[in-house]
């Protein structure tokens, strides 16, 4: 598979394969794809075997019979005696088998290893390096940066024009989608999120963050070209997309594993995932205005007393 379409590597992204499960015999299978270095977890084939609830089917190769994903739930369905076990079978070529196997040992069961997710991000960008190191990270469960590294140090360059984790393909050239969204911002300052982003060919939330930028620098302040801080933000301040930001909160055990941190991260993911402009307001009943203007008044003074206290116990903590 030497090409790829601009939505294929979005579509094996840890999708879920289309169409109906079926019944194969388990001797017909073979060797698995599989991002994996370490021998087979006896521990949680164990837990598997002793499962009351049905699991999911594996994913298996059609031209070879290899498991793509599921090699510990063939094990536990042997060590049950079961002859049979359900599969989807996918017509993937063995890079695409590769590529959904690590997605979706990363997205769900026994999480990889840091070496086995970062040896699976190496031949990733062996065998995509158009992708971006942000949709090679998400695959493969690290950080863009992460990725970016593992790129400079196997001198594997970023072709003129990459795929991004939507499939789109987008220009390679470093702040080219900022600077061209500033621009838009600039020429259209009460244009919608969402009118910016059709434009400018990103995600509302991309448009939303360079908003946040320019209103950090202030009007009529110029950013140095490639200098530190270029992104907008005061110094000593990360301003990452706030997708990325919360896909590693998401990430982090003492927010996942907590009732308090598993609210925040709910409420987080709703707010983000919500693109609220004119367009919305628009469509609303004139009557319910001025309530809804009330209410979204409260809710914002109380994430911005939220984000007051957590800035002042960071700084803090800081000291």
């Amino acid at each position: 598979m030497d090409d790829i379409t601009p939505t294929y590597f979005a579509e094996l992204n840890g999708a879920l394969p289309a169409g109906k499960a079926e019944l194969v015999p388990i001797a017909s299978l073979s060797s698995a794809w599989t991002p994996r270095q370490t021998a087979l977890d006896e521990r949680h084939v164990q837990l598997l075997a002793q499962s009351e609830a049905p699991l999911p089917p594996i994913l298996v190769q059609r031209s070879t019979m290899r498991v793509i994903d599921g090699v510990h739930r063939l094990h536990a369905a042997r060590r049950n005696g079961a002859e049979e076990i359900l599969a989807h079978l996918l017509e993937d070529d063995d890079r695409a088998a590769y590529l959904r196997s690590v997605a979706s040992n990363v997205a769900h069961g026994l999480p990889l290893t840091l070496a086995e997710r970062r040896a699976a991000a190496k031949r990733l960008l062996e065998w995509f390096p158009q992708c971006s190191d942000r949709s090679i990270g998400r695959v493969s469960g690290l950080s863009g940066k992460t990725v970016a590294a593992l790129r400079k140090r196997s001198g594997t360059g970023m072709p003129a024009e990459r795929i991004g984790r939507d499939g789109r393909v987008r220009p390679a050239r470093p702040g080219a989608d900022r600077l061209l969204v500033e621009e838009l911002i600039t020429q259209h300052p009460h244009a919608s999120l969402r009118d910016l982003a059709r434009r400018a060919g990103v995600s509302p939330n991309t448009v939303r963050n360079a908003r946040l930028r320019m209103i950090h620098r202030g009007p009529g302040t110029d950013r140095p070209a490639g200098a530190p801080g270029a992104e907008g933000a005061p110094a000593g301040q990360d301003f990452a997309p706030d997708d990325v930001v919360l896909t590693n909160l998401s990430r982090d055990p003492s927010l996942r594993y907590t009732e308090t941190g598993r609210t925040l991260l709910r409420l987080l993911h709703q707010h983000l995932g919500t693109s609220l402009d004119g367009q919305v307001v628009e469509s609303l009943p004139p009557h319910c205005l001025p309530l809804v203007s009330k209410v979204a008044r409260s809710v914002a003074m109380q994430w911005k007393q939220f984000a007051e206290i957590a800035e002042g116990r960071a700084n803090a903590s800081a000291l």
